[in-house]
């Protein structure tokens, strides 16, 4: 008996028959499986490389798998080659010491060994091959997540120095607004000291007026007192005419301060990474045509909401091509009047809190045009006059179909008899009512 001892590697597997021989081929697009199907394919993986047929598919190459699936078998087929040899010289599996063999019998089964040690360096490079592959795509996949992150990052610092800006922004527009209210307020006081005045003069005149006709010798004093109430009617034109330039001047800065108010919160949301979807939470409304339809529905879904008939009467005459929008913010506003009836209160500015809700939100409209036009900004409701104080901005294009509003007064109720109740209570809705922008 020969004391040479074999020691050979070998691979999984359980060949069953030849591989047969293939021609050349493009690479494929898909894995294809002989004698070693998937999971022990997946299971050999696993074994030497740690990861699963799949993420390897996913990291590496197709061809590069598939070139080691064949190899593969290859060495399944070498094996099988040293197993019928060994049966045919008679050598027992397991056992190290070969019998005595004759030169050209231990000739052949080296030459067996070798071919079949051949056939596993080659799975190994294929093995290595898809080490390589896999390594380089994730070196890829870093450097893509990494510059993802310095874009990412880039965004932030960009959204949080457009946030700074416009807060800046609004902050100038708070105080621009603050002044002009301190001068708005001042120049009626004087307006109001203008028109006491003219009308001490006016008496005056007429006073003198009558002097004049019983004593004709005090015509210089009555010409004097005439020119003076002719200057007094001039400066209460004058300052007239700044009150309502100074209106208008205020108007547009409480747009332009709410404008970018919301410009800050929707950058506040961009920055803080909120992407959730309000319309999709929103309840569902039905189509309406027109705003007096709009106004309806409002009428039987808003239930904290007091429609009055001016209400009705303005919608049918609104021309506004986007009724949605109206019952949209009637919606809107419904949750107002109902935190509005809470006994403990809103908490908040009722302003913040229609603006916290998505309304474009507008307080007061100023004591002069209240005066100036008084059937439009009050309407009647149950025996009681309610004043407008507060309104929504739908839309705010240029004329009657780009533009819509819905005016609501808050009245605040007491326990006098014949009181109607607290509670918001809606007045004009459609075209915006005449100010300093309309004339």
């Amino acid at each position: 008996m020969s004391t040479k001892k074999r020691t050979k590697p070998k691979r999984s597997g359980s060949p069953t028959h030849k591989r047969p021989s293939i021609a050349a081929v493009a690479p494929p697009a898909e894995l294809t499986f002989d004698r070693i199907g998937k999971p022990e394919i997946d299971r050999i993986l696993r074994e030497q490389t740690g990861m699963p047929l799949a993420t390897v598919l996913e990291r590496s190459s197709i061809p590069a798998v598939q070139a080691f699936i064949d190899d593969l078998e290859a060495e399944d087929d070498a094996v099988t080659a040293v197993r019928e040899l060994e049966a045919e010289l008679g050598i027992e599996q397991g056992v190290e010491e070969l019998p005595e063999l004759e030169p050209e019998q231990e000739l052949r089964l080296l030459r067996c060994d070798n071919a079949q040690e051949r056939q596993i360096a080659e799975v190994d490079k294929r093995l290595l091959v898809i080490c390589r592959e896999v390594m380089v795509s994730l070196e890829r996949r870093a450097v893509r997540a990494e510059k993802d992150l310095h874009q990412a990052q880039r965004k932030v610092e960009q959204a949080e120095t457009q946030a700074g800006r416009h807060e800046r922004r609004a902050e100038d527009r708070v105080a621009e607004a603050q002044e002009l209210r301190g001068k708005l307020d001042n120049a009626e006081l004087e307006l109001t000291s203008l028109r006491e005045a003219l009308e001490a003069a006016e008496n005056r005149g007429a006073q003198l007026a009558t002097e004049l006709d019983e004593t004709p010798d005090v015509v210089a004093a009555d010409e004097v007192s005439v020119a003076a109430v002719e200057a007094l009617q001039a400066q209460l034109s004058e300052r007239e005419t700044l009150l309502l330039d100074a209106h208008a001047e205020h108007e547009r800065l409480e747009v332009a301060l709410d404008d970018a108010r919301r410009d800050i919160a929707r950058l506040q949301r961009e920055v803080g990474g909120a992407d959730a979807d309000d319309e999709s939470q929103e309840e569902e409304l039905p189509a309406v045509e027109t705003v007096l339809e709009a106004v309806e529905v409002a009428a039987q879904r808003c239930k904290h909401l007091v429609f009055s008939e001016r209400a009705f009467e303005t919608a049918a005459d609104s021309p506004f091509w986007r009724p949605d929008m109206v019952l949209q913010d009637f919606v809107k506003l419904d949750k107002v009047a109902e935190a509005y009836l809470r006994p403990e209160g809103i908490g908040q500015p009722v302003g913040q809190f229609a603006q916290d809700l998505g309304l474009d939100w507008r307080s007061g409209v100023g004591e002069v045009w209240y005066g100036i036009h008084p059937n439009d900004y009050h309407f009647p409701y149950d025996g009681e006059t309610l004043r407008v104080a507060e309104h929504v901005r739908v839309a705010n294009g240029s004329g009657a179909q780009r533009c819509a509003r819905i005016y609501c007064a808050f009245h605040p109720g007491s326990d006098q008899e014949g009181d109607i109740p607290r509670g918001v209570y809606v007045g004009p809705v459609g075209r915006k009512l005449p100010d300093s922008t309309t004339g």
